[in-house]
Formats: structure tokens, sequence, C-alpha cells
């Protein structure tokens, strides 16, 4: 699983953006938000990467029902990608490229009630996360104009000292945010 991929390389200090959490101030209708995020995106270039060996990899649901990975192909428009992924009540990741990063960009949607959308992480491919300029902050930062977030923090992928793992309660995790600091985050900008 590619999001596996990410969370298994180490993690190089300070030039390395793994896994970056966005909460949104508040939950959204996920077909409704991932329409206007998307167009959002595709402003930016941040495009969804179809081709016959990307999937929709979907997380589990609350109560951990399991749904299997659908492939994609270049036909299918944005749309119904949106509807696939919203078709499953954990939602899940997908897969977008940049032409500033030689590997693609994921990012995966998240609910906390089945239902509704409360945020997304984006993820960086481990090879791309290298550069020494500040890439990486500037792409999050221009994504993080598109929504009315509440907190923009990470890294906060397993190898990271302020890990967030997207199981947890979001009481939780959001008090896991406030008692930490992190690499980028919202509350100093």
């Amino acid at each position: 699983m590619k999001y596996e991929k990410v969370n298994n390389k180490k993690r190089k200090k300070m030039s390395y953006f793994n896994g970056t959490l966005i909460l949104l101030k508040d939950k959204k209708d996920p077909k409704l938000f991932m329409l206007d995020f998307n167009e959002n995106l595709k402003s930016i270039d941040v495009l969804f990467q179809k081709s016959n060996y990307e999937t929709i990899i979907f997380n589990d649901s609350r109560n951990e029902e399991e749904k299997e990975p659908i492939e994609l192909n270049k036909s299918m428009t944005h749309e119904h990608i949106i509807n696939l992924v919203c078709s499953w009540k954990g939602l899940g990741l997908l897969t977008y490229r940049h032409q500033d990063f030689e590997y693609e960009v994921w990012i995966n949607y998240l609910t906390w009630d089945d239902e509704y959308i409360y945020g997304f992480v984006l993820f960086f491919a481990p090879k791309d996360t290298i550069y020494e300029d500040n890439r990486h902050e500037k792409l999050i930062f221009k994504i993080s104009e598109f929504v009315d977030y509440k907190y923009v923090v990470g890294d906060i992928n397993e190898e990271s000292k302020n890990y967030i793992s997207m199981e947890e309660d979001l009481d939780e995790i959001e008090e896991h945010i406030l008692k930490s600091s992190f690499e980028i985050d919202s509350r100093n900008w």
C-alpha cells in the first residue's frame, strides 16, 4: 500500500515533511467539500493521478469495516473519483501530482463519524522531501488557504516525536496538538 511506503521511511531532520494534518474548523459534507477542494487544487496544479495502476485506498470505518481498493483508469472523471471516495463511509486516500515534485503527493481524507469530513493528511514521497528549499511548506500553505482550518500540523507520522494516530478520538488528537509543537504549525503563522 502506497500509504505505508511513506510511513516506513526514516525521517531526515528539518528537511523531511512526511505527513501534515489539516483539521477543519467545522465538519463538512464530504462530496461538496471534495468537489470544491479539488477544483482549488487544480488551480495550483495539484492534479489527480489517473492511470491504470493507481488506486483509491479506503480507510477503515470507525467500526473497523474494510473496503477493498479500487483501481482508477484514465477515462474516469474527477467527479466519478470523488463519488467513489465519498461512497465509502471511511473515506480514503487519493494520489495527486504536482510539477515541483518528482513523486506523488497523497491526500488522505478523514472522518471521525463515518458521515462528515473533518480534515485530511498530506503526504510527500520520501525521495521528494530531501530538497533543501521550502517547496513542501509553500505547497502546504497554499493548500491550507483553500479551507477554513482549525490546525495545520506536521510532521505527524510514526517516525515523528509528535506522532498522531488517526485512529484516536478527535478530542484526543486535538489535545495532543495543543500540548505539542510541530515543524509545520499554523499557530505560528
